[in-house]
């Protein structure tokens, strides 16, 4: 089956043309746009379709929001999206709209082994829940139930929730996100912008002076997310070096609640933007001590896979498969 598939996130809107089955899947055109040039998805899918002599008439598309029966608000654009009005706009039959993590969770299963980097290889549960959680301008979680004869994705917003500090650092971390921003939810501190927050924090909080060249480097205009990770992961100096361990760490520690949440012994996805670009730092120990530190709970932790997603487009196999899906049980 041909469909549109698009992840549309608050940074950038990805729409392909894909080639879809039960357990395979091809992509036969892919488009880049930047989404806040856009006053809606209707004029990008409007764009992407005029270069297309066959259009596919079914479409899927994962947001950075919560849906609510066929509609969606993105949470970083001033974006509401219907699936009536786009299908009308576009001409589409049928538009499936869901949540950005769930549709990576609906792609999980498209994933190839080249695709995924292992942390760690455990000892998974046959037909055991499995998690995915991924940093990036925001932070996305969903987890996979895996039934007899089918899969059931369960979304989430739990990155809104509240981030629980285990460390004095992070307490005072969290003290200082809170003054700044009146609270302190897992998102802030474990996203591109949460990683920044952390270098800032810890300028301010003594662990080491502000380098001269990364100084350089934000004053240049660079992104300063990717300036700190940069300089962070080549060690060579300590502030970025101190904030992306600290990120790391954090990052192993909300893997393991959402082990934790949904008893993922199935294993755990990293996805997002951030986990494939920083994956030295998410090989060092503070990782894996994070994730499993959580007593009496670490010798079921101990055996839970944990991997991280190299491919960017898991998010546009899930809405292939989000769409693929909808039109099977449609004609059922």
């Amino acid at each position: 089956m041909r469909v549109l598939a698009g992840d549309i996130g608050g940074t950038k809107t990805a729409l392909a043309i894909v080639d879809i089955g039960p357990a395979s899947l091809s992509v036969a055109r892919l488009e880049t746009y930047a989404s806040a040039v856009y006053p809606g998805l209707e004029e990008i899918v409007e764009d992407f379709l005029r270069a297309e002599r066959s259009r596919p008439r079914i479409a899927g598309f994962g947001v950075a929001g919560p849906v609510r029966e066929g509609s969606a608000r993105i949470t970083n654009l001033p974006w509401r999206i219907e699936t009536w009005l786009l299908a009308r706009r576009t001409g589409l039959r049928r538009v499936t709209l869901h949540n950005d993590f769930v549709s990576a969770a609906m792609g999980l299963r498209y994933l190839k082994p080249a695709q995924v980097a292992t942390l760690a290889r455990g000892r998974p549960e046959r037909g055991a829940p499995i998690a995915i959680l991924g940093a990036g301008t925001g932070l996305g979680q969903a987890a996979v139930v895996r039934l007899p004869d089918r899969e059931i994705v369960v979304p989430s917003e739990g990155g809104h929730a509240d981030f629980g500090p285990a460390t004095e650092l992070q307490a005072r971390l969290s003290a200082h996100l809170r003054r700044k921003f009146g609270r302190t939810s897992r998102e802030r501190v474990l996203s591109g912008p949460g990683l920044v927050h952390i270098y800032e924090f810890l300028k301010v909080d003594g662990a080491a002076p502000e380098g001269r060249d990364v100084l350089a480097a934000l004053e240049r205009g660079g992104d300063a997310a990717a300036v700190v990770s940069q300089f962070g992961l080549a060690r060579r100096d300590r502030l970025c070096r101190a904030a992306l361990d600290l990120f790391v760490s954090i990052y192993g520690s909300e893997a393991g609640n959402a082990a934790l949440q949904y008893r993922a012994t199935g294993g755990v996805f990293l996805g997002g933007g951030i986990a494939a670009k920083i994956l030295p730092a998410l090989r060092r120990p503070e990782f894996l001590r994070a994730f499993r530190s959580k007593p009496p709970m670490q010798e079921l932790l101990s055996r839970v896979p944990v991997r991280v997603v190299l491919d960017p487009k898991l998010g546009l196999f899930g809405a292939a498969a989000g769409a693929y899906r909808t039109a099977m049980e449609t004609t059922r």
